[in-house]
């Protein structure tokens, strides 16, 4: 049964801080990572994209910048949030209020799936990874960047962060993946704390 008051709490603190969010001292090491992301994907022209937890619209923004006629989608549990990332891609992208264990997407829709900081927050992550496959194309990709402190920490953040559901390590993060069928998988650390996930459906 989907955590429906986890959802509730990631909405509720997100829509907090949706109008500050973007003002914050890590902004350029998070750009950093996300064009860091986008090279190790080597987004094909013409795809179609969905950002899972998509926020303030960050990484949909980077993605515009490619110049690679993309179609872009955008999923989150903060209206808020999504409220100032539509400001920002200015309608060139098509945002959806929306978690991602209750995602309405045909299937095969999609030629990649990200989620880039957003995982520790999804409430069933059995039911999330299940429809990312479903909604990805054969062939498709999906592509997760999580932080990783390593065991310890990752129990002490787990309780220090509003809405933090649980934090994967890299061997989870694999198995996840597996689990669910996804193939060609690769992993690589962006940063001392950034893992990236990448896997074929």
């Amino acid at each position: 049964m989907i955590n429906s008051k986890l959802i509730q709490k990631n909405k509720k603190f997100f829509n907090k801080f949706a109008g500050s969010y973007d003002i914050k001292i890590f902004k350029k090491w998070q750009e950093s990572i996300r064009k860091k992301i986008i090279k190790e994907v080597a987004v094909k022209r013409n795809s179609k994209i969905l950002d899972t937890g998509c926020g303030t619209g960050e990484l949909l923004k980077q993605l515009l910048l490619e110049k690679k006629n993309l179609k872009l989608y955008g999923i989150d549990v903060s209206d808020k949030m999504l409220e100032v990332a539509g400001r920002k891609l200015n309608n060139k992208a098509n945002l959806k209020l929306s978690s991602v264990e209750k995602m309405d997407f045909k299937n095969n829709s999609f030629n990649y799936v990200f989620s880039e900081d957003a995982f520790h927050h999804y409430a069933d992550y059995d039911l999330a990874m299940k429809n990312f496959y479903i909604i990805l194309k054969i062939k498709g990709k999906l592509v997760v960047a999580d932080v990783d402190f390593g065991f310890v920490l990752n129990k002490v953040f787990h309780f220090l962060e509003p809405g933090n559901n649980k934090m994967h390590s890299k061997k989870e993060f694999i198995e996840l993946f597996k689990k669910y069928g996804f193939k060609k998988i690769r992993q690589k650390k962006i940063n001392l704390i950034q893992v990236l996930t990448i896997g074929e459906k």
